[in-house]
């Protein structure tokens, strides 16, 4: 048992050994003194050093996986560091190690009072009169009334920014709203999200949590309207469920047929609401809800033991995933049925699914079809169809590309090369290309 006991030990401490060696490897290495290189201040940045008689820019100052670049026309005798990113000598003012066109070094104001107090920099400066935000040139800004709000918002007496290109006409004091991350900002009855007018209904939105976020008509995701959601009795169940006065979701797919008022989630797979069993939002067909307690939800979330067949693209079977054969990533056989990724194909049995390129396994025939991965080639013929390489294949009238039709191609001349493809023109046709 000792024995035991000390093997286990020594394969808990190899690990812990090995993992500190390399920190302290790693630590040495990505030392800017075991480069020879100085920061110019490292108190306010530690990107910009000098080495070997010039200066150089480190990304964060990680010598060991990026290096050093070194800052064109930069003069170490005057050169000195600004902020974390911004740094000047006696004749540019440079960001991120590039020189900002049109800034003057014996000009120059960093923004940094915000809505928002950050030890971080903005990443606006004002310089000669002009306003710049990350290096480059905001074209009219006001430098006299240029001040940082938020994230990347700004604004002058006229206009509120969004980094370089994005600007509206200043309606109100831009605000920040409650409880939501710097992407968003309130500006009078508007509500923005990188940039761009989301709501016109700011007295009204409110943010749920990092993704979500409702006014009085829609549910946003990421500031994005989610078709189908409303906003009255929009909640988060949980990471992966939602509802709202008319339904539930998975993510933000609508669960058919789901009663958000009886709905309940088990666990990350498996819901139920009075009428159905769930699983990641589709209708089980094979359970009922008085079958799945949640102490039964826990068993069939053991993918390695079941298996969700499709019966159509809302409904599926939970079966023993020992008793389902991969015929190809996208064909399946149960019971000695076939099932795709999307349904299952009535009146097909295992054998009647041939694969065409038993390599790959992409693509198939069942009958008078060929599929694609789990798609339909349109038009071909299956009795003439051969597959050729690298998502080509041809019948005796066509070559297609995945499942189009390549309009430039002859059957009987076409050779494949490796750098061919094709793509879609304006008027929906396939037309070969080649990769540059």
């Amino acid at each position: 048992m000792k024995i035991l006991i000390w093997i286990g030990i020594i394969f808990l401490v190899i690990p812990l050994v090995g993992a500190l060696i390399a920190l302290i490897i790693g630590l040495y290495v990505n030392n800017p003194s075991t480069h020879n290189a100085t920061a110019f201040d490292s108190k306010i940045s530690n990107q910009y050093y000098l080495q070997d008689g010039k200066v150089v820019y480190v990304l964060d100052g990680n010598f060991f996986q990026i290096g050093g670049s070194p800052v064109e026309g930069a003069d170490p005798d005057t050169f000195s560091v600004i902020s974390q990113s911004y740094a000047r000598d006696n004749n540019s003012v440079y960001y991120n190690g590039r020189r900002v066109e049109g800034a003057d070094p014996n000009s120059i104001q960093l923004i940094t009072s915000g809505i928002n107090t950050s030890k971080d920099e903005s990443g606006y400066l004002v310089s000669g009169g002009k306003v710049f935000c990350y290096g480059q040139m905001i074209e009219g800004a006001d430098a006299a009334s240029f001040s940082y709000l938020l994230g990347s918002y700004a604004m002058d007496k006229e206009y509120l920014y969004y980094y370089i290109d994005d600007k509206f006409p200043r309606k109100a004091m831009p605000e920040a709203i409650k409880n939501a991350n710097e992407r968003y900002i309130r500006h009078g009855e508007q509500v923005i999200y990188q940039g761009k007018i989301i709501s016109n209904e700011a007295s009204r939105f409110k943010i749920i949590n990092d993704e979500y976020a409702v006014d009085g008509q829609h549910v946003y995701s990421h500031g994005e309207v989610v078709e189908g959601m409303v906003a009255d009795g929009f909640t988060v169940i949980t990471p992966y469920y939602r509802k709202d006065k008319n339904q539930a979701y998975y993510f933000n797919t609508p669960i058919p047929e789901s009663d958000p008022s009886t709905f309940k989630v088990l666990n990350d797979s498996v819901a139920k609401d009075g009428k159905h069993v769930y699983y990641n939002g589709y209708i089980v067909d094979n359970r009922t809800v008085a079958e799945v307690s949640r102490s039964d939800a826990s068993e069939l979330e053991k993918m390695w033991k079941w298996n969700s067949l499709h019966l159509s693209p809302t409904r599926v079977i939970l079966v023993p995933t020992d008793d389902v054969e991969d015929i190809t990533n996208n064909f399946y056989a149960y019971n000695n049925e076939v099932y795709s990724r999307n349904n299952k194909l009535v009146g097909v049995e295992p054998e009647d699914v041939v694969i065409l390129d038993e390599d790959e396994k992409i693509f198939v025939r069942i009958g008078s079809q060929v599929f694609y991965y789990n798609v339909v080639v349109e038009g071909a013929d299956p009795n003439t169809f051969t597959v050729i390489a690298d998502r080509f294949s041809k019948d005796a009238k066509h070559v297609y590309w995945e499942v189009y039709k390549v309009v430039d191609a002859d059957p009987l001349t076409f050779e494949y090369e490796e750098n061919l493809y094709a793509d879609e023109n304006d008027a929906g046709e396939y037309y070969l290309k080649r990769w540059e």
